[in-house]
């Protein structure tokens, strides 16, 4: 999916709730975040235009994120 706008990441990806999400960028696309009950942040889903992307199991939905922010 290509996205062509002048809008902001996060208007155009807003989530309909009120969890803390983040966006982070990787080489080819972005992981989006969310952030659970106790504080943890997982993959919530990703954009890219890199098909190998798909396949890597730290950016699959539901996965923790390990990161050190």
């Amino acid at each position: 999916m290509i996205i062509y706008t002048t809008m902001p990441l996060e208007d155009v990806l807003q989530e309909e709730n009120d969890t803390e999400v983040k966006y982070k960028d990787t080489s080819s696309g972005t992981v989006i975040l969310q952030k659970d009950e106790e504080g943890r942040w997982f993959v919530q889903r990703l954009v890219s235009s890199n098909p190998a992307d798909y396949l890597r199991s730290d950016y699959q939905p539901g996965e923790w994120w390990q990161s050190d922010d």
